[in-house]
């Protein structure tokens, strides 16, 4: 075994120091305190996931009809759904997921969630003619 090339790995994720405060290199002032721990706790109390098959029946259909809505969430919604169908056609920049409106942002979390939990393909869950307006309207076909 040559290991004249092995990676250097580098301690770079947030370590927790005695009081529980998230102490992250360049990042002093986000420090956890009792304080602000609970505001952002506040802020994320909404990130609640489901993988039931009815919540994400919902958030598929949620998903079909903003992609093909004429609103700024419409391209985001799109792509993401492309990305999920052909992954190895269209990319998908994550931060663009973060511009969504709340309820479109649940639905493709749900989604998502989904998904990972079960190690499926979305071409397992959705038709080519439910997707093929999608397609349509923000890809081109394979």
């Amino acid at each position: 075994m040559n290991t004249q090339h092995a990676p250097v790995v580098r301690e770079t994720a947030p370590t927790l120091s005695s009081g529980s405060q998230v102490q992250q290199p360049g990042f002093a002032s986000t420090t956890a305190n009792g304080s602000n721990q609970q505001a952002l706790d506040g802020r994320l109390a909404w990130l609640d996931l489901n993988t039931r098959a009815t919540t994400v029946h919902r958030a598929l259909q949620h998903l079909f009809s903003v992609a093909m809505q004429e609103t700024n969430d419409a391209a985001r919604v799109g792509n993401f759904l492309l990305s999920l169908w052909s992954p190895s056609q269209y990319h998908l920049d994550l931060n663009e997921l973060g511009f969504l409106e709340r309820e479109t942002n649940y639905a493709v979390r749900h989604l998502a969630n989904f998904i990972v939990a079960c190690q499926l393909n979305l071409r397992e869950i959705v038709t080519y003619s439910q997707m093929a307006p999608v397609i349509a309207a923000w890809g081109a076909e394979e």
